[in-house]
């Protein structure tokens, strides 16, 4: 049997995703949820430095008064533990909601990319049963970007700590190879890194892996081909950069006509936008989670038979059971 090509995993994963739209809809709640979630530790912030500055105003000090007895708070521990606390706990609870939507979703779309075969999995029961496999695999994810973002970083301060220096030198080119050289094996190693985070989280929502064996056999199945996994990656994120783009652009124009209107259509192109933007970054998760699912399970071994249907022909992947 074939490995399923890059075209095949993608085209595979867009019909899925198609077929269960409902859950892109849950996940762009989901995203937009996260500034909710933000919304006690503004108000926190908000609250009390409109409190210490109108304290300050009626002790009989003008603005200046006010601007230093608000600065005082910020610089105050308690202050500051607090809103950070309250910050941190909004974005954990929104950290949480995402992996269950992750495990409840990918499920879904992984038994249409089985052909339907086999009981169909129920979202709810997904997010519940499989959440403490998806949540180690997602926090090892999130690492991995993280340190894939810092080698970048790194990566483009040596670029220009070294370009000072080299700044009339007898070998600029050379010293501009070297720098461009860093800045694309970084950018690769970062983009590989991401790459197998995703692996692993489509091997735990799918498969029910552990978090230790989905990584393992992510690593695995992203280093055997490791070209298939980045274009697939890349492919997805060029195609939803091009749709928000185009989206943006369309409401750009609406914007434009909604200027000479009654002021409050002025505020519908932006928020047109804001859900538009979020319902493409949860259909564009799912995609490239379904896609890397599909290079990543499709030939794995095991007593139980794997299959996942594409058109009349077999990609090797068996329904996820939950």
């Amino acid at each position: 049997m074939q490995e399923p090509t890059v075209s095949r995993a993608l085209g595979a994963g867009f019909r899925a995703v198609v077929g269960e739209p409902w859950v892109a809809v849950v996940g762009m709640g989901v995203t937009l949820f996260r500034g909710a979630l933000a919304l006690p530790g503004t108000a926190f912030v908000v609250a009390v430095s409109w409190l210490a500055a109108q304290r300050a105003l009626e002790r009989g000090g003008g603005p200046g008064a006010a601007l230093s007895a608000v600065l005082a708070l910020w610089e105050s521990p308690r202050f500051r533990a607090i809103a950070i606390g309250l910050w941190l706990v909004g974005i954990l609870l929104w950290g949480a909601l995402r992996v269950a939507w992750v495990a409840g979703a990918v499920p879904l779309v992984a038994w249409h990319l089985a052909g339907s075969r086999g009981e169909e999995p129920v979202f709810a029961q997904g997010a519940a049963w499989r959440f403490h496999r998806v949540l180690p695999a997602a926090v090892v994810a999130l690492l991995l970007d993280l340190v894939g973002r810092a080698m970048v970083l790194a990566a483009a301060l040596g670029v220009l700590a070294v370009g000072s220096r080299a700044q009339g030198s007898a070998s600029p080119g050379a010293a501009a190879l070297v720098a461009a050289l860093a800045l694309a094996v970084s950018a690769a190693l970062a983009a590989s890194l991401s790459a197998v985070g995703d692996v692993a989280v489509a091997r735990a929502a799918i498969a029910g892996e552990g978090v230790g064996r989905a990584v393992g056999e992510g690593a695995r199945a992203f280093l055997a081909r490791p070209a298939a996994f980045l274009v697939a990656v890349l492919a997805v994120w060029l195609a939803t950069g091009l749709a928000t783009g185009s989206v943006q652009g369309a409401l750009s124009a609406l914007g434009s006509v909604a200027r000479h209107g009654p002021p409050a259509l002025q505020f519908l192109p932006q928020m047109l936008l804001a859900v538009l933007a979020a319902l493409l970054a949860a259909g564009a998760e799912l995609w490239r989670l379904s896609a890397v699912g599909v290079l990543a399970l499709s030939r794995q071994s095991g007593r139980e038979a794997r299959w996942m249907s594409f058109r009349s022909e077999s990609l090797g992947m068996r329904p996820p059971s939950q």
